[in-house]
This record gives C-alpha cells, structure tokens and sequence, in this order.
C-alpha cells in the first residue's frame, strides 16, 4: 500500500496507469528503468503499444524512447544564436551555470520540504551533466500555497524554478521544475523542449555547451522499427525477424497464440495440434523440421512445458525466449543438408544415434559449446563450420569428412576422430588453439586441413596420400 501511494505520488495518476500497463507487458524492470531515466516517457502517446513487442530490457531504448519523449523537431535558425542567459533573462529568469557542487545546491532553499529535486542528493551530477539553473526575477512573490490543490506543471510557481539538464555526452535532456514529483512529469517540463521557454534557447544551449541532446533516432541493435512499434528480434534470415514467439516480415507483425500450446523455436513454429514443427519461411533451406518430424512427428507426448519442447517431459528443444539453446534428439539417425543452418544461440548438441550428416549442417552455431554423436561416421561439407565455441571434438566412429569442416574453431583444443580415413580441403583450417590432433588410420587429407593450427603438439595419423605442401605450414611457425 505504501509502495502504491509512493508511485503514484512519483509519478501521477495518469502516468500510474500507463507504468502499469508497461510493467504488465514488459516487466517491473523495464517500467522502473523508463521512470529512473526520464518520467516523461510514460506521457508518450500509447507507448504500452509502441513498446509491446520491445523485450523485458529498457536500457537499449531509452535514447530512443527520449527522442521520441523530446519535441525539438523546431527548424534551425540561420542567424547566429544568442547567448543563452541573455535569453532567459528576456523571459524572466535569473539564470547560471552549476558547474560546482555548490551552485548544483545553491537553489535548494526555493524548495518545499517534500519537493526536493533528487538533483541535490546526486553529488556528482554536475560533473555528468551540464545544468543552468533559472530562477523568476520575481520567485519570492510567487507562494506555494496560493497554488495547493490545484497544481499543474506548467503554472506560474512550478516554472518559477527551472533546472535545465543536458547529460554531457549528448542525447538526453531534462527539465525539472519547483514542485518535484507534486504533479506529474515534472522533470519534463515544457516537454523537455527549451523553446517552449523562449524561442531559440534550444539552439542556444547546443551552441553555448556544444552538445546535442535529441536523442537518437535509430533504435540500437537486435531492435527494429515496424510501423511504429519497436520490435525485439534475436535472429533475423532472409529479411523475417524472430523474436519471442513472435515474427515479423513485410512490416506484418504475427504473434504465436500460446494459449493453443504453440511455440516459436527459432525460425520454426511448433503446431501443437498436428504435434510438429515449421519453417515460418517456406523458401528457406533447412532440413531441421522435415528430420525432426520424421521421427518425433505426430507424437501426442509432444508439448511445451517452460519455453521448452518435450517429449513424455523430456526436453527434446531447451528454449529461452524462443531462441534455441539445446537439442537432444535420441532417435535422430541422418541429418539432411542444411540442418538448423543458422544455429546462432545453439549450445548444445546431442544425438546419441545420428549416424550421417549432410552439407551445411550446423553451419554457423558460433556458440556451440558441446557436441556430442558418438555414433557418427560421415560428415558432408561445411559442417560446424563456425564452431568457434567448441573445445573438444570426439567421434569415435567418424571415418569421413567434407570440406570445410570446423573451419574457424578457432578455441578446439582436442580433436579425437580414430577412425577418420578422410578429411576434405580446409578442414580445421583456423584450429589455432589445436593441442592434440589423432586420426591414426588416416590414408587423406585436403588441402589446407590444420593451416592455422599453431599450438598443435600431438599429431598421429597415418595419411599416406596427404599433400604435406599445403598443410601445416603455418602450423609449426
């Protein structure tokens, strides 16, 4: 109750309830980020909307989220601008730079006991930021108590003390007034707009303190602009986003309906009535759903439990806001060309079966961490290709390898392959990190298979057709 009542005296009524539609959707941590940056945020209008498929993470956006919060959209003067304190005595102020701790304070006793700014109670921010406070000419005849009950931020006493804040490394602007937290938004009076003071003092202050306090507008990476809202994606293939459990493509925004038990996995969708999985885009090449239906496919036992896909409870998919972390698929024996080609997230792998794996499998999962197929015999081309999360790599079995496999596991330290006859080209090309290569029975080796590998200290094979020319030879300089 008393949280409730802090809140809304932080931030006023309306503003209560446009934080607690973002907490809802967004998360606590989120709606207590926007209001620790700047209240004025929660005036836009409907940014519970623009912010629905933003993520649970606001520190990305809030240069954005200023930018949009900032009206200074006010077309540039040709003219040299005045001096900035010349402007604000012509609109009434008496007016300095705090460029001391002492003069950040020095206007702290023309607030009510209730309403300091916080501003006082930050002993450095003058140093982050640079602050010209404005006091009316005419403050002392201006009284508090002629406005209780019926304060606005804008009245004659709120404005009648000003604080105007420009972060020094440009992009965000404040400005606080009297009240403090009385009304709501008070630290974006004016719309946080200098001009709305005086005509030109915007320009004025960017020119005097050589500083840019529009934010940007360009939401940062992993975030895009879809016809206004600010979408989050953790992978985007051929022009489609993904997010969690929900995509974008041709500026057309679809969201997975939960509560049928789909899911979004990556770039394929899990349909929980016909229990399989699909490609959200149909023209990609990627075997991943095709193999896995084919043998887990129409499975009544398959369903979403914690973001994870499973089988009679265990986890075939292990998922974290729709993006795939581990796979587990016991009865995967083949893998066609292009399995979760673009395996981005991937950490682990396991397929205690799988026996063949085509070309391009795998092919960027640069934060595989662990693979693991024991029974595997043959790899196509460009397998693992950028594996360059991988430590070990052990397959007892394996007897042949296309090109270009494990290309840039750049931190492989062991390679245990003791049946491998065949390496194509390039295999292990920038195994810089290699210790230990064994391979014993190893008859061929491509061209330009361990170049890199310059800390490689074992090495047994027994390749008698192996072109010594092309390999190793930056690998014992």
């Amino acid at each position: 109750m008393i949280l409730k009542f802090y809140l809304r005296r932080l931030i006023g009524g309306q503003l209560m309830d446009m934080y607690k539609k973002i907490k809802k959707q967004n998360g606590e941590k989120f709606a207590q980020a926007i209001r620790a940056h700047h209240n004025g945020i929660f005036e836009i209008s409907e940014l519970d909307k623009i912010l629905r498929h933003a993520g649970r993470d606001a520190e990305p956006l809030l240069p954005y989220l200023t930018g949009l919060l900032i009206n200074d959209d006010t077309p540039e003067i040709e003219t040299e601008p005045e001096d900035p304190f010349i402007l604000l005595d012509r609109a009434g102020y008496e007016a300095f730079y705090a460029d001391t701790l002492k003069k950040q304070n020095s206007i702290k006793h023309h607030f009510a006991g209730s309403e300091q700014l916080c501003t006082f109670n930050d002993y450095t921010r003058y140093k982050k930021y640079y602050i010209v406070h404005a006091v009316k000419k005419d403050v002392d005849k201006i009284k508090r108590e002629d406005f209780k009950g019926k304060e606005r931020r804008e009245d004659k006493y709120g404005t009648s003390v000003i604080s105007i804040q420009m972060l020094k490394t440009g992009g965000f602007i404040s400005i606080k007034n009297r009240y403090n937290h009385t009304v709501a938004s008070c630290d974006n009076t004016f719309g946080s707009n200098p001009d709305m003071i005086i005509e030109g003092l915007s320009k004025s202050l960017k020119e005097h303190f050589n500083v840019d306090f529009k934010a940007s507008s360009f939401v940062p990476e992993s975030f895009i602009l879809i016809d206004g809202q600010i979408f989050k994606y953790h992978q985007e293939i051929d022009g489609t986003y993904y997010g969690d459990n929900v995509w974008a493509k041709d500026g057309k925004i679809t969201v997975i309906d939960k509560s049928k038990g789909d899911a979004l996995f990556g770039y394929f969708l899990f349909d929980s009535k016909r229990k399989i999985l699909k490609k959200i885009d149909s023209d990609l090449e990627d075997s991943f759903a095709d193999d896995f239906n084919c043998n887990y496919g129409g499975n009544r036992g398959l369903t979403v439990k914690n973001g994870n896909l499973t089988l009679n409870g265990k986890i075939l998919i292990g998922a974290k806001n729709s993006v795939i972390k581990t796979i587990d698929l016991p009865k995967l024996t083949k893998m066609n060309n292009n399995f979760f080609r673009y395996a981005c997230d991937l950490i682990e792998f396991k397929a205690a079966t799988l026996t063949i794996i085509g070309d391009n499998c795998l092919f960027y999962a640069p934060s595989l961490a662990k693979f693991k197929a024991p029974a595997l015999t043959q790899m196509g081309d460009r397998c693992l290709y950028n594996a360059q999360a991988l430590i070990e790599f052990k397959a007892s079995q394996l007897k042949m390898m296309g090109v270009c496999c494990l290309y840039k596991a750049s931190i492989l330290t062991e390679f245990k392959a003791p049946a491998l006859t065949t390496m194509g080209n390039y295999c292990l090309y920038k195994a810089r990190s290699l210790t230990e290569f064994k391979a014993s029975p190893l008859i061929q080796m491509g061209n330009g298979c361990l170049y890199f590998a310059r800390s490689l200290k074992e090495f047994k094979a027994s390749a008698s057709t192996m072109p010594v020319s092309h390999n190793f030879k930056k690998a014992f300089i």
